[in-house]
């Protein structure tokens, strides 16, 4: 099981505000009651991020709040998969991301107080393909459909075709 360590930046110290075990496959984030990880803080918003567990991996998604979702010191864009001691960051609010097996090869911070160091540097995970494409398409749709909608627009008032020809229900209704 992944777990989640959070804590936040206060001038030049990091606080342990707690330990977040990720229980289920699917972890909203935000300020909201209803999320299952509640972050307190102004630059959250009530549904700012989720975390999705795909084919044994995690995966991080930004759902739109103020100043976006970093991972590692990067604004994500998209999905991304979560490696070990990926730094998460909402805000001021940073978390850790920590895999159960390399966990449990890392000791535990006793004190809540005790600063945690920076992750070391990882490799840059890459965006997660799948669902993305059919945003391209639902655009790509629209855009045609206002291209033709225009376009008849202009042959109307060109006196080219007349609209009301093309929709016989206007025609019953007249």
């Amino acid at each position: 099981m992944a777990r989640l360590i959070i804590y936040e930046e206060i001038e030049t110290s990091e606080t342990i505000l707690e330990t977040f075990e990720l229980s289920s496959t699917r972890i909203l984030i935000g300020s909201d009651p209803d999320n299952n990880l509640v972050l307190q803080s102004p630059d959250i918003d009530s549904s700012h991020a989720s975390l999705e567990l795909r084919n044994n991996l995690w995966v991080l998604q930004d759902l739109g709040g103020p100043g976006g979702t970093g991972v590692n010191g990067r604004v994500i864009q998209g999905p991304y998969y979560l490696t070990h001691n990926d730094l998460i960051e909402l805000g001021p609010i940073k978390l850790s991301f920590q895999e159960k097996a390399l966990v449990e090869e890392t000791p535990p911070h006793e004190d809540e107080d005790t600063p945690i160091p920076a992750p070391p540097p990882t490799v840059e995970a890459s965006p997660v393909k799948g669902r993305i494409w059919f945003a391209f398409i639902a655009g790509g749709t629209l855009g045609v459909i206002f291209i033709i909608m225009f376009l008849l627009i202009v042959a109307d008032l060109l006196n080219v075709i007349e609209i009301s020809d093309l929709l016989p229900l206007l025609m019953v209704l007249s």
